[in-house]
């Protein structure tokens, strides 16, 4: 629906709910405002983590935190980045779905959240933002983002960039490998029942025409299949 980006402190934002991101080991992120969160909530809330035990990557829990000002505290396990070929932007993006659906079973209509897994795990930060603000826009209730830092602010302000294809690669297994504009790689699904594509910061040397010599290489059609699919797509 709507999505606000400011440098406030995110315990003066009023929403319903906030988010808090965790490392994979349960404790917040290092992230200011998650920081800020984690203080405010103290002894109850390092309890309330304590019991939970276990997050998956990629998922949310409530937690009942009374010292905090807002009605409600969603937690997300957040993923790291890696190398880029562990789906890092995928399961980001799941982030977010996981949060957005516990929202709307706590009947939350604001959010209070900063921007996850930005300037503490190695992100490619303009790729996070776009992440972030494109899933607030397609909740039905309002988000507010505490930019942990002015470069982050700056980011949520500038039009994203839809990197084009300047190149075909090659395929393996499932997935045709175009070079893109920016320095990255676009990963476009082969199968016609799926329209499905991500970015990708590298690609394995096994990427090419083919991933057996039994393969026949694609026909120009099919290529030209595939790059619609990456333009028509809103990534």
């Amino acid at each position: 629906m709507a999505c606000t980006v400011t440098r406030e402190d995110i315990l003066t934002i009023p929403a319903d709910a906030a988010v808090l991101p965790l490392e994979m080991t349960g404790r917040p992120t290092e992230g200011k405002a998650a920081q800020r969160l984690a203080q405010a909530g103290g002894e109850e809330l390092r309890n309330a983590l304590r019991k939970l035990k276990f997050l998956a990557v990629g998922s949310a829990a409530a937690l009942d935190v009374q010292g905090l000002p807002f009605s409600n505290l969603i937690v997300t396990a957040v993923p790291r980045w890696l190398t880029g070929k562990a789906n890092e932007l995928l399961v980001l993006h799941r982030c977010y779905e996981s949060v957005y659906a516990l929202a709307e079973e706590l009947g939350c209509r604001s959010l209070a959240a900063p921007f996850l897994s930005c300037c503490y795990f190695h992100f490619p930060l303009d790729d996070a933002v776009h992440i972030a603000l494109r899933a607030a826009r397609r909740w039905k209730g309002e988000t507010l983002f505490s930019a942990d830092t002015e470069e982050l602010l700056a980011l949520s302000q500038r039009p994203w960039h839809k990197p084009s294809i300047v190149s075909y690669i090659g395929y393996y297994r499932d997935h045709a490998i175009f070079a893109l504009d920016n320095g990255l790689f676009a990963r476009v699904d082969l199968r016609p029942e799926l329209r499905q594509a991500d970015v990708i910061p590298c690609f394995e040397a096994c990427f090419r025409e083919g991933n057996n010599p039994l393969q026949p290489p694609l026909p120009p059609e099919e290529i030209a299949r595939l790059r619609r699919i990456w333009e028509e797509l809103d990534l």
